[in-house]
Order: structure tokens, then C-alpha cells, then sequence
């Protein structure tokens, strides 16, 4: 088993060099955060007791540790309401007790952290009542949360986090790094260059090669509202999504915030059902799960940045099929390669000679054709024109000429 570098967003693998992306680094908050009270676009709950560590792998499925039934429950991407989990690792092999987060590598292989500090790790797509393929020990105090990110394994212990090689074994396993002296915090993430967690009330940022008593390059004052944080995630341009227990929000940090600055968005109010907020990740395409403990179930919401949706783009490939004298002619076309977020609802199709209109359809959204017999159209040169509809309008117009002989 050679496990390697987590590959979804929680971990936006950037290397070990500390360099970010240009453009990753937003502008400090300036202004007061704006609140936001929207309902979740899906709610999952089958088979789910207290849940707290939430990830995704890169197919979309949803790994969550239920730690009220020592099992890692799996759901589909596509999972709504109580579905039944894909898979489900459970049982007294297995060594769960107590699960408080859950890692992916790039291999597949699954990593836990038990409360009392044990990581397990389990082979790709394990199932049932199965053993782990490798466990360590991480030494006096519990385990909180885990992230991994450049070849390294990150677990937040009570009053710090330790950073292990990920061929780390004994009980308790040698530790490359340990960041010491941090105060209450239930989560870790792994940003670019640098690791997120909480010290008390406070959401601290300390580079990747900190270690032993480090000074942390960030600290965020009173970005919580308690000490109880069991989520945190990056998204693609390095927002830090904070997961709030009591009251339950989601409260959404610039990269680069530090001192007083605000989030830039809270989440939460009667809308949006949280509930006692645990784990969060942020889930390909910029959506975000998060779990309610007490009511055994995740809660899947829209990215609070998503752009507004704009009018679709143009159709492609518009081509007419038969030949001039066929009795009936085929117009096919492509979707636009942009929907304008938001889905495509029906296709315009007109056919005119000069100024003179012969055909007006509408078809629907999932239709990429349209069958036109002869007698409706005219000798010679016919144009036809089709246009794309959303929630927002209809997009630019493609057109093809065509000839016709009667």
C-alpha cells in the first residue's frame, strides 16, 4: 500500500513549496459579512447516527463518519433523503469506535481518526465488516479531525496536530512535525501552504512547515461564535468554510483573513435547517456538505459565490441533414457549451425564407433534433435559425442555410 496525495478540494494540492496560484488571494474583508438564509438544495440521511467527519471522493461519493453507530457510511453522489448507502463499514474488525473524521488519499485509500486517537486505514471501496489494512497510534490525548495533503497526514490532537509520513505505524507512530500549544479545536484543513484550525474562538492559519511551539502566520479574532468547531474545508479559490456548532452557521473566511476581519458570508437561520452543525466539505463544483449531528443527516448546499445565471450560450454544430430533394430534413445541433448556470429548458427552432417565416417549434430542453417535412418549407435557399432557453431568456441565435428543390 502506497497512499499519496488527497485529491479533492480540501486539500487544493499546490505543492510543498508555499507558492500560491496567482489570483488565489482575495482582498482582505472590508465590510460588515453579509448573512444568508437559503435552504439546502438536498438533504441525506440513510443509515446516519450523530455524523461528524464528511468528505468526497473524486467520483462524488460521500463518506461520512457516523460515530453514533462506529461506521463509515458511504452515499452516492446522487443520494436524496434516506437512501440506502452505497457502502457502509461497520462491525468489530473494523476498530471503530468513536469516529470523528474521515481522509482520502489519491489511491482511494480511506483514512479515520478514532476520538481516543487511533488512525485506521482502509483499502479502496472497503466494505462491511472488514479489517483495516494498517493502523497507528497518535499518542496521548484524543483525535479530532484529519486532513491529508502532500504526502503527509495532518491530525488536530486536543492542544495542537501532529503531521505524519503516510507510511507512519506503532503505537504511537514517529511524527514529522507536531504544532504544540494551541487550545480548543476539532478540525484541520490543509489550504495551499497553509494549515487551518481553531485555537479556542480564534481560526488560526500556520504554514505548512510549522513546528513544535510556532507562531501562527494568521489568526482570525473571535471568528466563532464558540469553541465548537467539528468542520472546516477550502474551497477552489481558498475561502475557509467553518462549520459552527451552536448556533449552527457556516461562516465563509477570505484566504488572506487575519485580525478583526469579518467573513465575507454566515450561513444559517430557519431556511437553511442547520442543526447543530458538524463536519463540512466542500464538494466539487463548489457546492458544500454539511452534517446535523443530533438529526442524522447532511445537508447539501449551492456555493454562496456562485455567479448569477445569465442567458445561455449558442447552439453548435447546426447542421441540416438530406439532400435537396428529400421528403423530410433532419436539423441537429449541440447544447451551447455554457448553460449560463442554469439548466436549459426548451430549444427555439425557426425556418424562414427571406423574410417570410414557414416554421416556428419549440422542443424540450433534452432534445437535440428536430424532423422538418417538405411541404412546410419553400424552393430554394431556407435559413434555419435555434436558440438555446434557460430561466434567464433565450441565448444568441445560430443559423444554416439550406436548399430546398420542389
Amino acid at each position: 500500500m502506497t497512499p499519496l496525495v488527497k485529491t479533492t478540494s480540501r486539500a487544493l494540492a499546490l505543492g510543498t513549496t508555499g507558492a500560491l496560484v496567482a489570483g488565489l488571494i482575495a482582498a482582505s474583508p472590508a465590510t460588515a459579512a453579509v448573512n444568508v438564509d437559503v435552504p439546502p438544495t438536498k438533504t441525506v440521511s440513510g443509515e446516519l447516527s450523530g455524523p461528524i467527519g464528511i468528505e468526497d471522493d473524486a467520483a462524488g461519493n460521500v463518506y461520512v463518519a457516523s460515530q453514533g453507530n462506529n461506521a463509515i457510511v458511504v452515499h452516492r453522489k446522487n443520494a436524496s433523503g434516506a437512501s440506502a448507502p452505497l457502502r457502509r463499514i461497520s462491525g468489530a474488525a473494523t476498530q471503530l469506535a468513536t469516529p470523528r473524521d474521515v481522509a482520502l488519499d489519491s489511491n482511494g485509500f480511506l483514512y479515520v481518526v478514532n476520538i481516543a486517537g487511533t488512525v485506521l486505514v482502509f483499502a479502496p471501496n472497503a466494505s462491511g465488516n472488514v479489517a483495516p489494512v494498517k493502523t497507528f497510534g497518535t499518542g496521548p490525548g484524543s483525535g479530532f479531525g484529519i486532513d491529508i495533503a502532500g504526502g503527509e497526514v495532518y491530525v488536530r490532537k486536543t492542544n495542537g496536530y501532529n503531521v505524519y509520513s503516510p507510511s507512519a505505524t506503532g503505537n504511537p507512530a514517529p511524527t514529522e512535525r507536531a504544532v504544540t500549544g494551541l487550545g480548543q479545536g476539532r478540525s484541520i484543513v490543509v489550504s495551499g501552504p497553509r494549515v487551518w484550525t481553531a485555537n479556542g474562538t480564534q481560526l488560526r492559519a500556520y504554514s505548512r512547515t510549522a513546528d513544535g511551539a510556532a507562531t501562527p502566520i494568521q489568526s482570525i479574532n473571535n471568528a466563532l461564535p464558540n469553541t465548537e468547531i467539528n468542520g472546516l474545508d477550502a474551497d477552489s479559490a481558498g475561502r475557509i468554510h467553518v462549520a459552527t456548532f451552536s448556533p449552527a452557521t457556516v461562516r465563509v473566511f477570505a484566504p488572506n483573513a487575519d485580525g478583526n476581519d469579518t467573513p465575507l458570508k454566515v450561513l444559517g437561520g430557519p431556511a437553511s435547517d442547520l442543526n447543530l452543525s458538524t463536519g463540512l466539505t466542500v464538494l466539487s463544483g463548489g457546492s458544500f456538505a454539511v452534517a446535523n449531528f443530533t438529526q442524522g443527516r447532511y445537508l447539501v448546499f449551492k456555493s454562496l459565490f456562485a455567479k448569477p445565471a445569465t442567458k445561455p450560450g449558442k447552439v453548435r454544430s447546426l447542421k441540416v441533414g438530406g439532400k435537396k430533394t428529400s421528403k423530410v430534413r433532419k436539423v441537429v445541433w449541440k447544447a451551447p457549451a455554457s448553460n449560463g448556470g442554469a439548466k436549459i429548458t426548451s430549444y427555439r427552432i425557426v425556418v424562414k425564407k427571406g423574410g417570410k417565416t414557414l416554421l416556428k417549434r419549440n422542443v424540450s430542453g433534452s432534445k437535440r433534433a428536430l424532423v422538418i417535412k417538405r411541404s412546410k418549407l419553400r424552393n430554394g435557399v431556407n435559413t434555419v435559425f435555434v436558440q438555446a432557453k434557460n430561466s434567464k431568456g433565450l441565448g444568441p441565435v445560430a443559423k444554416k442555410n439550406f436548399r430546398v428543390r420542389k
